[in-house]
This record gives C-alpha cells, structure tokens and sequence, in this order.
C-alpha cells in the first residue's frame, strides 16, 4: 500500500505541531508531589534568576587583627553565633576558649582554657546557640556537651552517648556536632562494622543523635552510609583504608527544628525531625554528574596542592613531587560528586553547596524554602572559609538578615565577619 504526498505533509504537520506543544509545556519551577507520605519537592528552575533574589553583601561586622591585642587575634575559630542583643561569641579552638564581643566588635569576655575541668576544653569543637542565648559546645576528645549562660557562667554538662538500646556490632563513638535543632545538640556517632570485603565501599556508617540540652537524653535519628573509601584487606585477616579520589559521603546541617541529611553522589535533601528522625520532606533536583578525566583530576590535585604547600617557593621541589605521586596512586570514582554541603538557616530555608573542585571559586549557594520551594541561587562574599573535606570547616551561621562567618584575609589571617542577608 503506498501513501500519497499529502499523507505524508499531513503528519509532518502533525509531528511539528506535536514538537511545539511539547516545547510549551517543558516544567518549569517546582514541583511538590508525594511519595509514600513524604512531601516531595522537585526543583526544575528557581523563583528568581542569579542576581535577582538574595544578596549578600553590606559588612556589617569585622572582628580579627593581624597584630592587634591577643583578644582580638585568633588561632583557629570553630563557630561564631549572634546574640538576640547583638553580641558575637567566638568558639577558638587554638585557645581553648570563647571570646564575647558588643555588636561594633568590641572584646567583653573570655571563658575556658585547655583542661579537664568544668568550663575547660581538650579540644573546643563546636558552638551553637540554644534558645534564651545560652551557648552550648562539644568537646570530641572529652564526649562532653557544656552549656554556658549568655555571660560564659558553666550552667550545666552533659555526656555524649548514645540511647541505651542502641548499639552497633562493631562499636560506636560520637565523632562531630552537626547542630542545634528544636532545642537538641545533634551528634554523629561513627559505627564500625565487622563485615567487608575489599574494594570500594561505604566502610563506617553514621548516625545521627539528638541530645536534649534539657535532660541530657539521647534518641537516634537516623543511620547513614558513610564515606566511600578503598579497602585493602591485610594479612592478618583486617582492612586498611585508602583514600577515594572523588569518593562520596554524606553531610548534614541543622538549625530551626530541621535537621537536612545529603549524599554527595545525587542532588537529594532529606529532611528528618529532630525529634524522631522521621523524614519530613525530600527536595531534589535532577542534575546529571560531571565525568572525571585526566584533566579534571589533574584541576584538583593542583587545588589540594596549593593548599597543603601554600608557599611553592618555600617547599621542597622534591617533597612536592611525592605528594602528586601519591595522589595519582588513589584510586578514583568514574564521577564527580554533585554535592558538597548542606546548610539551614534561622527560618529553616535550605541551603545547598553544589560540588565544586579544590581551589576553584565556590558557586553560589541554591537556597529552598522549607517546603522545598527553590527560591535561586545566593553568592556569598569571597574569602569564606571552606574547608577541602566541608566538615572540617568552621561552622557558618545563617541569621534571619544577617550571614555569620569566618573569612580569611591578608597573611592567612582568620577574620570573624557578619554581612547583611536581604531576603
């Protein structure tokens, strides 16, 4: 059977038709559907284009002196929060101590030292903001949870434990405070596990646990593979673990009651109550990830090696060249990560880190509504400290109109700085 000319501009007309229509109805914004009975958010294009929605950019303070008084100086700042009246209080870990400063960034009081006693710190890692403006910090070496009046007066301690119906085969221990949420200090806990097989794997898992700054008592949350690494396995039977060049691993943030949870290999937030760690809503974009060449590589090993050899004049030529070859023994993921941290702020907004490569420029941050909404993009001032591995840089504080920081200055000196978020 054969078909005449105009059969045939007949369905051409057809299809173009059918193209355009399809063209039209291409998604666009954000769509909230459900799955399970979990509210899901799906991201297809932001509320506002770059430049058009959040800003952040006014100084509204500075505090840090590259020579000034010792009060003012600091060696290794974990946190800064804001006060309800305004004042600043500075976690140092390099001192030991927390320094309070006025709303102009005038010194007012210091409190710790390094020990064991009440009010001291072997390793001062964290400092988050409870509500009334009591202060509350972690110490990993010590498992102690302190939590301090607005003044710096000791008012209470706790230990970091997990709940007593909980346990892990391998063993379990708190690793690192995550942050404050509805009126709980959420911790991760590593867990061994006696099982594996060599190769690349997800070797310790994490959980989460909530600590009520209350009573002290603990209720896990959640449980989470960790990070990818390269499992050796040894003579005696055990593994060693070696590095994963691009390897993914989860992160997390928390504050305002919401406790955001991201695997670094796939655009997906997961937002579980601080409660009970029931998840209360997943935001997702579908973003595809970057394949890992030769060149892409060689881009981050040049990054990490500006970082661990900050002076190339200074360092050996040949103590450089072992670093590289070191690196270029890893084995690596065929992919970049997509992710590379998760924040929320006082109003429980959530704001995302995409992935980016040692020593480039950081893009800016995607920023959702608690509901998942993406509102667009918002690009911080340059010099925010972020570290390689996100979860060993200080803790940034996301204010109702304000963004609380560390910046790096002139000489590697650590500044303290509040610039103003319009939202």
């Amino acid at each position: 059977m054969s078909c005449s000319p105009y059969f045939y501009r007949v369905l051409a007309a057809l299809l173009l038709t059918l193209a355009a229509c399809d063209t039209q109805s291409t998604p666009t914004g954000t769509f909230h559907t459900d799955s399970a009975g979990v509210p899901m958010a799906t991201a297809v294009t932001p509320l506002s284009l770059p430049g058009e929605g959040w800003t952040v950019d006014e100084l509204l303070a500075e505090i840090g002196s590259i020579d000034g008084p010792p009060e003012y100086q600091f060696a290794d700042v974990v946190a800064a929060v804001r006060l309800d009246n305004g004042n600043i209080v500075v976690a140092d870990r390099g001192t030991s101590e927390l320094r309070s400063y006025d709303a102009e960034g005038n010194f007012q009081w210091r409190a710790g030292r390094e020990g064991e006693g009440p009010g001291e710190f072997r390793r001062l890692d964290f400092l988050g903001r409870m509500a009334g403006d009591s202060l509350v910090t972690y110490d990993p070496m010590l498992l102690r949870i302190q939590v301090f009046s607005a003044a710096g007066q000791l008012s209470r301690t706790f230990r970091a434990e997990l709940p007593r119906d909980v346990g892990s085969p391998g063993g379990s221990a708190a690793d690192r405070a995550v942050g404050v949420a509805a009126g709980r200090l959420i911790i991760r806990f590593v867990e061994l596990d006696d099982e594996a097989t060599p190769g690349i794997a997800r070797w310790i898992d994490y959980r989460l646990v909530a600590l009520d700054l209350g009573d002290g008592s603990a209720t896990s949350l959640i449980v989470v593979d960790g990070e990818e690494v390269e499992l050796r396995g040894g003579d005696g039977g055990g593994y060693s673990e070696n590095y994963y060049v691009f390897g993914n691993m989860p992160e997390f943030g928390s504050a305002a009651g919401a406790v955001a949870v991201i695997d670094t290999e796939a655009y997906r937030v997961q937002l579980v109550s601080a409660l009970d760690g029931a998840t209360e809503r997943i935001i997702r974009r579908e973003v595809s990830p970057r394949a890992v060449t030769d060149a892409v590589f060689e881009a981050e090993l040049d990054g990490i090696v500006e970082m661990v050899f900050p002076d190339p004049d200074a360092a050996p030529a040949e103590e450089v060249d072992a670093f590289r070859r070191m690196w270029r023994g890893h084995a690596r993921a065929p992919v970049l990560p997509v992710l590379r941290s998760v924040h929320v702020d006082a109003q429980g907004s959530v704001w995302v880190a995409p992935f980016h490569l040692a020593g480039a420029d950081p893009p800016p941050f995607d920023v959702f509504a608690p509901d998942g909404t993406w509102f667009g993009t918002v690009a911080l001032p340059p010099g925010l400290v972020r570290a390689y591995i996100h979860y060993r840089s200080p803790y940034m504080e996301i204010g109702e109109d304000y963004v609380l920081g560390v910046w790096t200055g002139e000489l590697g000196v650590q500044y303290v700085r509040m610039y103003r978020l319009d939202r």
